[in-house]
């Protein structure tokens, strides 16, 4: 059984368990409504709030933020590789920015950069930064000494190095990291826009929350569950796509 039948079958699994205990616990639909109810929720909120909308809105600052940030922590952690004074001169102040908590810091850069996309890129770009960094240090550093002493010996030029050793080496932690950073993005994406947005699963979310209507908080939380797992699966597919040794151990 292939991984999208498994997963479908676990989907369809919770969903009978979610409606079984809504008719047999008689659990109130403002506690708990039943998924025929969500997705009706979920109809009405398509033809008159324009979910597509919101929900293309963070798909793409999802997206965004995470390719940037992908991009800097891979960057950095392979300049931190090379030059470990750099590393434990910045080491610090990334410390700091990534152990701060996030939900403080989404209304500074809405502060900074207003109500639009920008604060939420912004954010996950932070969130998914040390994931992939620490990925791609961890790949960078401990690549075996026979095989740098190999490309030595014939001669490799700095491209040939990093295309023929350094990358095929350091690319099963880097994907380790990011598929650590979908989930991250994701909340980070949902917090940013809780703080303040005008459009968004967030902003629907936080909508849905002031006027009690559990249906649409649930499925909006449907949704952004969903996302979440499609971009931990995107990278699972790059990942058999990059190293397929791997993905068939």
């Amino acid at each position: 059984m292939n991984a999208p039948i498994r997963a479908l079958l676990s989907l369809a699994g919770f969903v009978l368990l979610w409606w079984g205990a809504v008719w047999g616990f008689s659990i109130p639909a403002f506690l708990l409504p039943s998924p025929g109810a969500v997705i009706d929720r979920l109809v009405f909120l398509a033809i008159n709030a324009e979910l597509w909308r919101h929900t293309t809105t963070t798909l793409g600052q999802i997206l965004g933020g995470f390719v940037i940030g992908a991009l800097l922590g891979i960057g950095t952690g392979a300049a931190f590789a090379r030059l470990p004074r750099l590393e434990r001169l910045f080491t610090p102040v990334i410390l700091l920015v990534q152990t701060a908590p996030k939900i403080a810091i989404a209304p500074l850069l809405i502060l900074w950069l207003g109500l639009g996309p920008g604060p939420k890129i912004v954010l996950v770009a932070i969130v998914t930064f040390f994931p992939a960094m620490t990925g791609a240090l961890t790949g960078f550093r401990y690549i075996a000494k026979a095989y740098r002493d190999l490309a030595q010996i014939v001669g490799l030029t700095t491209w040939q190095r990093l295309t023929r050793i350094d990358l095929p080496f350091a690319v099963p932690p880097i994907v380790a990291g990011l598929r650590v950073a979908t989930t991250q993005a994701v909340t980070a994406a949902v917090v940013a826009e809780m703080m303040g947005a005008n459009r968004g699963l967030g902003y629907l979310l936080t909508a849905g929350q002031e006027s009690s209507d559990s249906p649409a908080v649930i499925g909006v939380i449907v949704i952004l569950s969903l996302t979440g797992w499609g971009f931990y699966e995107l990278v699972r597919f790059a990942e058999a796509k990059l190293i397929p040794w791997r993905s068939k151990a």
